[in-house]
């Protein structure tokens, strides 16, 4: 079983058929195939369904490629590590996050990262829903995750808290602020309401001891995290936005407005209990150090 092999499977996989994994791997499709073909008869087991348009996972094929992911990934920390004896940080580094969370703190890491790690090549790949960035991370698809929930009963990850992001409600432009300029949490039951995370608002509104927190109900709800500002800046609703998203707003005359008590959300980083890449440990030491940093700790 040769490298090559599991990532032309791979390849496979994620391009849907032979004749896309050649054009995308720029190599002939009788060699990819045939590369295939040995690793089908090294496994002893056919890995696809060879169908008129495409392809298919056998059984088999649907157990070996989580593996093969897994398999790939620690070949490449393999080979980061031999390059980080000479002082090299090279090669490529795998993210996934929520998109609040891509914003602040991940963007401003990523900066300070590639200043220090030019040669490094990092791909980001944007996740919904928290489920997503822990599946991401649990097959090896990456290797960290920056997410804004945590399951305690995880046993093959580990999470450590990097930032918390101050909360405030987003108002559409043209809309006068409450009095006082602050708004109560029980107050955005009075509200029409945008949102891409609800369980958020559900949550703020039953830690207030809002009875009905459960029984909310916004007025425009949608499963893109993101879209939330631009539904925003459209006059759709108001939303409740961490502060660094809602300031991209500002300029389009939305309305920021704190939270009296102040309200926040924390974020974390996501990674497999096996050994980091360089690149990966390299800004994971960033991370923590700006969590540090947010803490008043040195």
């Amino acid at each position: 079983m040769e490298r090559r092999q599991i990532e032309y499977f791979l390849a496979v996989i994620d391009q849907g058929s032979i004749t896309a994994a050649a054009a995308a791997l720029h190599v002939s499709q009788p060699s990819l195939s045939h590369a295939i073909k040995l690793l089908e008869s090294d496994l002893g087991a056919e890995l696809f369904h060879r169908m008129p348009r495409g392809v298919r996972l056998t059984p088999a094929g649907e157990a070996f490629a989580g593996q093969a992911r897994l398999i790939v990934r620690e070949m490449e920390t393999g080979r980061a590590v031999v390059k980080a004896v000479s002082g090299l940080v090279a090669g490529r580094l795998d993210l996934i996050a929520l998109p609040g969370v891509l914003l602040d703190p991940l963007a401003a890491v990523i900066g300070q990262f590639r200043s220090r790690h030019p040669q490094v090549r990092v791909r980001v790949t944007s996740a919904e829903r928290p489920e997503e960035v822990r599946e991401a991370v649990r097959s090896g698809a990456v290797e960290l995750g920056l997410t804004d929930r945590l399951d305690p009963t995880e046993r093959d990850l580990a999470g450590e808290l990097v930032t918390e992001q101050d909360l405030v409600l987003a108002l559409p432009p043209g809309s006068t602020p409450p009095p006082g300029g602050v708004v109560r949490v029980p107050d955005l039951l009075d509200l029409e309401m945008v949102t891409g995370v609800r369980d958020m608002v559900v949550d703020m509104l039953a830690g207030a001891g809002v009875d009905s927190a459960a029984a909310f109900t916004p007025a425009v709800e949608t499963e893109l995290r993101g879209s939330s500002l631009y539904l925003v800046l459209a006059g759709a609703g108001a939303a409740v936005l961490p502060r660094t998203l809602a300031e991209l707003g500002r300029a389009g005359g939305v309305v920021i407005v704190p939270f009296d008590p102040p309200q926040s959300r924390h974020s974390y980083v996501l990674r497999r209990a096996a050994p980091l890449s360089p690149a990966a440990q390299a800004l994971h030491g960033l991370l923590r150090r700006g969590n540090d940093r947010s803490c008043g700790t040195v």
